[in-house]
């Protein structure tokens, strides 16, 4: 049921142009509500940033079963989120993802926030939501309030806070097929005139969605358990104090990740040998302080974080009964524990400063330490059997040996930023913006038990910034032109090639920062008497030394590399609209065109694979040019249109439904452009959901089909840097129907 991009896009305008004249018929005095975002670090109206923000509340999550953030992919614009090593979620916002993420040092370019907090860790983001009041998507970097690892943009996880309005809470079970139960609970308390208490608690079990029909081991379930609570302390007439803690344990068999050369037939059956394992425990627990001094706002925030994941995974993707020319390739384990502190202060004028200025300063620091053990067996002398290591150094070379490595990596952040609104006219605003931060790496490493580790050390600073004009057409219009610098800092490599074979090296000790020069103008506005919002942004991106990951000639040695320069051009649109007083479109669409612009050879390890120790400058004459090709996990077309339908059944029953159509495009899963193992087709996706709610009692009932269509749609297609240089291929969840019954009370 593929649709192409010409054809969707002229659906999608066909669609708003018939909810115009549909809503331009209604006289009567219903409109859509207005959305209030924290985007900018205080509460303002959606239609007044001049950014391009998503706002997804949490019946939203709800309705369209969103459960973690690979759910997300597609129902913002821009936004894809891959998996990665079965392990790993990169998410890519117009284009702009981690395509260094095998290095643990190296950061992402979407930042992630709980509650305004940065959670450092790329492995919390694999955590279930839990009581979530809203999701922000900030689309384009943050290069001001915030910071660092936010070239691409930020996700601002709000949850519910506690209240004083007396004891609340709900509950509800969901049931499904693939043996799926989702037992979720929530309840508020009131403890005193000052102190307020919300504690939720999920567990969500489902079995396999496919089978390694080797082992028997079903792959792609799930047994999570989440918990939080949060504490709310007024500690005066002006102030206030939130303590939270959040906790979640997942203990699985991991993620299908198909070879690509599998014989089985069924997308959803592979033959692998080894039996896999996937242990992640992640938790944060956060601190809120409110002080409204009645000229400004001080907020303090502050952090403990740490996640500690175990993976067991076939890293060939094949097995050698069915592909004995793959050569046998195991992590066995690879184990990553980071342990995080932040700290933050920021101060948010109340009144404009001189009648006529909004301000914010604020300084923020990071302390993140990250142990990492690597063990890889690989099938050196091609028996069939993994014979195992001696794990001391050199003999360690004599075993079947893949890639070993022990890393202590650690990085300090330090930044102080501000922003200013002036208000020139009425209607004419201009906000400016400066951050500067300093960023230490320190790393320690040690690969196939060498007893002298490597020590590493990178310093970096930068200075980022945004400029904006904000022009009120009306009062129900905005325009805005704005340029912001972002940044991402650089790091050290656990592995780096070394020239004394002759070959010059590919992948250096040290990666360089990456920067972005954004140019953005978008229009807010709202129509028919508040019936209709559209939202419209198009963006010009300049890309700077882009860090992937590279391959060097010199064996087991990749890392990231920088790319000097790529363009990224895009278009999005954002419409919700009221069709008469039942019918609600929302469509979400966004265009895109990216390319590498300079010169710049790099080693596909796909094409170095089958050369050697011995081989290095066979492997380096194997380099290849990349300008001209396009970026990675970059999809040229993305929608999501959802038509729903609301209705009082007498006077006690609301009845609810919604249609749903995702479509996400084909990209590229690396900078190589390789046809044989990066390319990703296109999916589409149906869901359908009805509710009924009995208003009078509290009680109501779902039934969801998602993927109605049992799309077999691929999410990724990753090929490991390390090891065999294997491709394997994770397809999005298959069918799922769902009954649920909910009671709030």
């Amino acid at each position: 049921m593929s649709m192409n991009c010409k054809s969707l896009l002229s659906a999608a305008i066909g669609l708003a142009s018939l909810s115009t004249a549909t809503t331009a018929l209604s006289e009567e005095t219903y409109k859509l509500e207005e959305v209030v975002v924290m985007a900018q670090k205080r509460s303002e109206s959606l239609q007044g940033v001049s950014q391009a923000v998503t706002a997804l509340t949490g019946d939203s999550l709800d309705t369209k079963n969103i459960n973690s953030f690979v759910d997300l992919s597609g129902l913002a614009p821009g936004v894809n989120i891959t998996k990665n090593e079965g392990f790993k979620t990169v998410i890519a916002i117009r284009g702009l993802g981690n395509e260094a993420n095998q290095n643990a040092v190296a950061n992402p370019s979407v930042s992630y926030h709980m509650d305004g907090i940065y959670v450092a860790s790329p492995f919390a983001i694999q955590a279930d939501f839990i009581d979530v009041d809203r999701i922000e998507v900030l689309r384009g970097p943050q290069g001001t309030l915030f910071g660092q690892n936010s070239t691409g943009g930020a996700i601002n996880v709000i949850s519910k806070q506690p209240d004083f309005d007396g004891i609340s809470g709900k509950t509800d079970l969901t049931v499904g097929n693939y043996d799926l139960t989702k037992l979720r609970g929530s309840i508020n308390v009131p403890l005193s005139d000052n102190v307020a208490m919300r504690t939720s608690v999920s567990q969500y079990r489902h079995s396999g969605f496919s089978e390694n029909k080797l082992t028997g081991q079903e792959l792609d379930q799930a047994d999570n358990l989440s918990a939080r609570t949060d504490w709310l302390f007024n500690l005066g007439e002006s102030t206030s104090l939130r303590l939270f803690g959040q906790y979640f344990k997942e203990d699985s068999n991991g993620a299908a990740i198909k070879g690509i050369y599998d014989p089985a037939s069924d997308p959803r059956e592979l033959y692998q040998d080894t039996t896999a394992k996937y242990e992640l425990e992640s938790q944060v627990y956060g601190a809120i302080f409110e002080w409204d001094t009645g000229l400004a706002t001080v907020k303090a925030l502050g952090s403990w974080q740490k996640d500690d994941i175990l993976v067991v995974r076939d890293n060939d993707r094949h097995s050698y009964a069915k592909n004995p020319e793959i050569t046998i390739s195991e992590f066995n384990p690879e184990i990553n524990v980071q342990e995080t502190q932040t700290y933050e202060i920021n101060v948010i004028s109340n009144e404009p400063l001189f009648g006529s200025v909004d301000w914010i300063v604020g300084a923020f620091y990071l302390d993140t330490d990250i142990d990492i053990t690597i063990r890889e067996e690989l099938d050196v002398n091609g028996n069939g059997v993994l014979d195992g290591y001696p794990t001391t150094f050199p003999e360690v070379y004599s075993g079947d040996v893949g890639f070993v490595s022990d890393a202590h990596p650690s990085r300090e952040s330090l930044s102080l930023y501000g922003q200013t609104t002036f208000h020139l006219t009425e209607t004419l605003r201009l906000v400016t913006g400066l951050r500067y931060t300093e960023d230490d790496v320190v790393s320690e490493v040690s690969n196939f038990f060498i007893p002298t580790p490597d020590l590493i050390q990178t310093e970096t600073d930068a200075v980022t910034g945004r400029l904006a004009l904000e022009y009120d057409v009306n009062e129900d219009s905005m325009v805005y032109a704005s340029y912001t610098r972002g940044f991402k800092p650089g790091g050290s490599n656990l592995t780096y090639g070394n020239s004394s074979d002759g070959s010059p090296a590919l992948v250096d000790e040290i990666y360089a920062d990456e920067s972005i020069d954004a140019y953005e103008m978008g229009l807010k506005t709202e129509m028919f008497d508040g019936r209709m919002r559209a939202n419209l942004a198009a963006f010009f991106y300049e890309y700077s030394d882009m860090q992937f990951q590279g391959t060097d000639p010199d064996v087991f040695q990749g890392g990231v590399a920088n790319i000097p320069d790529a363009e990224i051009t895009g278009v999005e649109l954002e419409l919700l609209a009221l069709l008469g007083e039942a019918w609600t479109l929302d469509v979400k669409l966004s265009a895109m065109d990216t390319e590498i612009t300079s010169s710049y050879e790099a080693l596909d390890n796909v094409k170095a694979q089958p050369y050697f120790f011995g081989d290095e400058l066979i492997r380096y004459d194997l380099r290849e040019d990349v300008v001209g090709n396009e970026l990675a996990k970059a999809p040229n077309l993305t929608a999501d249109v959802t038509l729903s339908y609301e209705t009082l059944l007498g006077d006690n029953m609301l009845f609810n439904s919604s249609l749903q159509y995702t479509y996400r495009g084909g990209f590229s899963q690396r900078i190589f452009n390789n046809a044989e193992v990066d390319r990703v087709g296109s999916y589409d996706v149906v869901n359908l959901v009805a509710s009924l709610d009995l208003t009078s009692s509290g009680w109501g009932f779902d039934l969801m089909a998602m993927n109605l269509f049992d799309e077999e749609g691929v999410n990724s297609s990753m090929t490991d840097v390390f090891g065999v240089a294997a491709t394997g291929v994770e397809l999005i969840a298959p069918r799922q129907l769902m009954a649920k019954v909910r009671y709030e009370f």
